[in-house]
This record gives C-alpha cells, structure tokens and sequence, in this order.
C-alpha cells in the first residue's frame, strides 16, 4: 500500500492519477486535498485516511478510518467509522463511534453510536443508537434508539423504531418517547406528513403566500409518460390543471411534484428538463416523503435545470 503523509505528497498522487490514495500523516499537520472538480458521486481517486491525520477536501470522496477528521465541502462524499470526526457541508456516512459536526446544505446518514450535530439547513436520517443535536433550520428522520434533541427551529421525523424501544426527542420544554410516523418540532408542536404545511417544512419547501414551490421532472416534450396519457404538459409559463383530480392522498389523480429537483430527478431518471410550479398549500396533498400531489399550478411553471 503506497501511503502519503505530506502535502507534495498528496499533491504528487493526485497528479498520478491512481485509482486509490492513502494518507497518514502526523496529527498536527492539516493537508488539502486540490480541488479536482469532480461531480458529487464521481469523485476520482478514492482518498483513504488512516491513524490522527487531518485533512480538507472541497470534492471528490474519501473513506476515513481510526481517528482521522476530515474537514469536507458540499460537493464531496465521505464514509467515516471508528472514532472519526468529519466537519463539513457534503454527503457524509457515519458509523461506529463517529462524530459528524455538519452544516448548510449538508446530508447526512448515521446509525450504530455515532453522534451528530446539525446547523443550518442540514439533514440527517439516523437509526441504532445515533445521538443528534438539531439546531437551526436542521431536520431528522430517526429510526431505531436514536436520542434527538431540537432546537432553533429544528424539526424531527419518527420513521423505522426498534421493536424493542424507540426514539426519544428532546427540546428546551419536553421530553417525548417518540410515535412512529409523527413530526417534532423544536417549538413544541407534534403533527404528522398528512398537514401539508408540516410537510413543506419539513422538507424545506419554499412557501409564500399561500403558495408552495415544488419541482416536477419532464422529458424533452414537457410531459411524462403518465401525464401525456391525460394531456397534461409542464411548458414553461403554463398553468396545468388535473383532470383527474381526487381529493385523497391514496388516489393516483392529479398532478405530482417532488420538493426538491434531485429529488424530481429520481422520479423521472430520464428527464430533459427540471420545472419549478407554484401549488397552493391548502390544495397540496402529501402523498410520501419524497412526492406530493396537487389539482392544478397557480404560478407559471419555469425551467431550473435542463
């Protein structure tokens, strides 16, 4: 295994170009990683980071071992075990005794006893016996034994509990032994995804007026093969209107958006085009947590990602 341990090391592997790099360096020296603009899951060489070394990284992907911390930006990928604690904005996987201090915009996954804190408009989904500290604009979904403590205007999503215990939520009044399928927020208010307002806070759909934006994925013709079946088309400034519109979550009528265009993007794989749509909240009907359904668009669709 060729291991690096200074930066004209690093620097010279990235270089090279190898498929792997390993780094293990004296715990009071920081490295950085060359920003190599790589996209979120195509990271070039996979960085591996062993023993007390300290590294940066804006992208790319890197697996941390032992007690390595890795400082990360949002556009870059980390797996961390054992007693690793990663600082960042990206994508991060934790496990084992882990510790994940993330921000912005970051995602996080973490289950055995790994703790989390969260800022900003980060979110986590944790399960086994993960212990969270929401603070913020932050948001949980937590499983298994997992202890979640709101707070600001954090907000908590109870989904998977073990059979054998569940999910405790913490905020500065109260202390719950969590329901399955229930929302905590940190103000002190419980509800569930069926309220489409606490299902548009909760997955940070932008709401104004009345009127939430949700995004929708299309082919090159602005449709779907579902909705060209009804007549249905998203072209830019156009106002869509269901015609088979059912008042029930349950039913498959009406139109169906998604709150954030990744997440349209995985609905439709093979999409041209990403729209954003103005719905009115009173007419949005949840329908999961990654797909909600409304009769009509009362703002113009407009195109954010082709």
């Amino acid at each position: 295994m060729n291991t690096v341990a200074t930066q004209a090391g690093l620097e010279a592997a990235v270089a090279a170009g190898g498929p792997v790099i390993h780094v293990d360096s004296p715990a009071d020296v920081d490295l950085w990683l060359p920003r190599r603009g790589v996209s979120l899951f195509d990271g070039g060489a996979m960085i591996h980071v062993h023993g007390r070394s300290r590294i940066v990284l804006s992208d790319g992907t890197a697996v941390a071992h032992d007690e390595a911390t890795v400082t990360c930006g949002p556009d870059a990928v980390v797996t961390a075990g054992d007693r690793v604690t990663v600082f960042g904005s990206g994508v991060v996987n934790a496990s084992g005794s882990a510790h994940v201090i993330a921000d912005g915009s970051a995602s996080v996954t973490a289950w055995d006893r790994a703790g989390v804190e969260l800022t900003g408009a980060a979110t986590a989904t944790v399960s086994g016996e993960v212990s969270v500290d929401a603070a913020h604009d932050s948001r949980v979904r937590a499983g298994g034994l997992a202890q979640v403590r709101l707070r600001d205007d954090a907000m908590c999503l109870v989904r998977g509990m073990a059979p054998d215990g569940g999910v405790r939520v913490t905020t500065a009044d109260a202390v719950w032994d969590a329901e399955e399928g229930r929302v905590y927020s940190a103000s002190g208010d419980i509800s569930s995804l069926t309220d489409p307002y606490t299902w548009c806070r909760m997955f940070h759909v932008a709401t104004a007026g009345g009127v939430a934006t949700v995004f929708k994925a299309v082919d090159a013709f602005w449709t779907t093969a579902r909705a060209a079946r009804v007549g249905v088309f998203y072209r830019p400034g156009t106002l869509p209107k269901a015609p088979d519109w059912v008042d029930d979550d349950a039913a498959g009528g009406g139109l169906h958006f998604s709150p954030t265009p990744f997440q349209a993007r995985e609905v439709v794989r093979s999409c041209a085009h990403v729209v954003a749509c103005g719905v009115l909240i009173a007419e949005l009907r949840p329908v999961s947590d990654d797909v909600c359904k409304a009769p009509r668009v009362v703002r113009g669709c407009e195109v954010v990602d082709s």
